[in-house]
């Protein structure tokens, strides 16, 4: 079994995030159904929770466009900085870093269109207190996006008695006023919820 599972509300180091890059990543998650399911809105407004190195932070910014914005939100300074430092390379303006976590992140009230949390659901601390904190920041009609780990025995990810199965989570974000739009497989080891906040 897999140990070496580090905690997103323990922030990562650039060691552990660096692990996170392997070229296999993009054949046991591939990015493409993941976007769009997000389906980000050009001149819009993302927040990407979790954003580890930014694998999703990127083509989410090319989708925004420059006139929208990505907040690349994570507790880990060494992922942020990583972000950081790229965007400004590939002049992404658009691109805004919070060093926070998902229970806080210290955004307005509904500023954000679209969500998305990658596999860290499980992960997450207090995650009533970060279901009520995606409530707080999406705008009404805007969309959160849940990508996490198969509840089964596998050779990678967490252990198995810290995954979560996405009819748990229905559960908790229905019960946060949250409502399920599409329940979707993101790949060969993850499942995908798509949820909406009401009008």
């Amino acid at each position: 079994m897999n140990r070496s599972h580090g905690h997103h509300h323990r922030a990562w180091t650039r060691e552990q995030l660096s692990r996170l890059e392997n070229p296999e990543r993009v054949h046991l998650m591939p990015p493409m159904p993941v976007l769009q399911a997000i389906d980000a809105p050009s001149g819009g407004a993302v927040a990407d929770v979790g954003a580890g190195l930014g694998w999703l932070t990127f083509p989410l910014a090319v989708r925004v466009g420059n006139s929208g914005t990505v907040w690349a939100i994570d507790p880990s300074r060494d992922g942020i900085e990583v972000i950081r430092a790229r965007a400004r390379q590939e002049s992404l303006n658009q691109i805004r870093t919070v060093p926070a976590p998902a229970e806080d992140t210290g955004l307005d009230a509904q500023t954000v269109d679209r969500i998305v949390w990658h596999t860290m659901y499980h992960d997450v601390a207090d995650r009533q207190a970060a279901i009520r904190e995606m409530y707080r920041i999406l705008r009404p009609d805007g969309r959160w996006v849940i990508v996490d780990w198969e509840k089964r025995p596998m050779d990678q990810g967490p252990p198995l008695e810290v995954r979560i199965a996405p009819e748990e989570v229905e559960k908790e974000v229905t019960a946060a006023g949250f409502s399920v739009r599409d329940r979707w497989s993101a790949g060969p080891v993850t499942w995908g919820l798509t949820l909406e906040k009401p009008r």
